[in-house]
């Protein structure tokens, strides 16, 4: 079912409210994209998703179990990369041989089963963002966050990081909330981009991509076309 944000609001004080009466709709099985700069509040609607602050209004449809895929990696540094998909999917499955199993099957298909017996620490960054998404995926979860996953990261990186979480997103379509400050990010992952902005904040412009994710690019002519008109309400 899709989530829904209605009549939402928050404030840090009585002297500021960051949203009132914030309406957004979250498509199920879709990737859901929230753009905008930073500080505007998209990690503020993260937070309320999963419990973390008290807010007015509601959110209607949250799933009872939510994975992630932070900006920092978050990984236990004195465990291996396998122990530590364990460790996030013992509370999940509680089968030894089948936890091994999934944890097999996630890694091959990321590409990083050579690196399951190494600590955190003597993987590359990128390697560290595939364990992530391992992580995330094998946890079954009827929600999946993304909070600036791809921050940081050079292009070309950010876009072979990009073309394999949309890879195995492909073999299991959960619904995905991303907030990001990246128009790039945005323009290739998105099946719906939501740019938020103001104060209090509002959806200043909402887009359905309807391009095939698979081989999208930057140069299409449909995509400069929303890359113009998401530009044009963040200036």
């Amino acid at each position: 079912m899709d989530i829904n944000f209605k009549d939402f609001t928050f404030s840090y004080d009585e002297n500021k409210t960051l949203f009132e009466d914030f309406n957004l709709t979250l498509y199920d099985k879709k990737i859901n994209v929230v753009l905008g700069a930073s500080g505007v509040g998209k990690t503020t609607l993260l937070n309320a998703l999963t419990g973390l602050i008290k807010y007015a209004g509601s959110i209607e449809n949250v799933p009872e179990n939510i994975s992630y895929i932070f900006q920092e990696d978050r990984l236990v540094k004195t465990i291996s990369v396998e122990k530590n998909l364990n460790l996030t999917l013992k509370s999940a499955i509680k089968d030894k041989n089948q936890r091994k199993i999934v944890i097999n099957e996630m890694l091959e298909l990321l590409e990083i089963s050579d690196i399951k017996k190494k600590l955190p620490t003597e993987i590359s960054g990128g390697q560290a963002q595939r364990v992530q998404m391992a992580r995330a995926f094998s946890y079954p979860s009827g929600l999946l966050i993304l909070d600036e996953p791809f921050k940081g990261l050079d292009v070309s990186l950010k876009t072979r990081l990009i073309d394999k979480f949309l890879s195995v997103w492909e073999k299991d379509k959960r619904t995905v909330v991303m907030v990001t400050h990246d128009v790039y990010e945005a323009l290739l992952l998105a099946d719906v981009v939501n740019v938020i902005s103001g104060s209090p904040v509002a959806v200043t412009y909402s887009r359905e991509i309807n391009f095939d994710k698979t081989g999208r690019a930057l140069t299409d002519s449909g995509v400069t076309e929303i890359r113009d008109e998401i530009v044009n309400k963040l200036l």
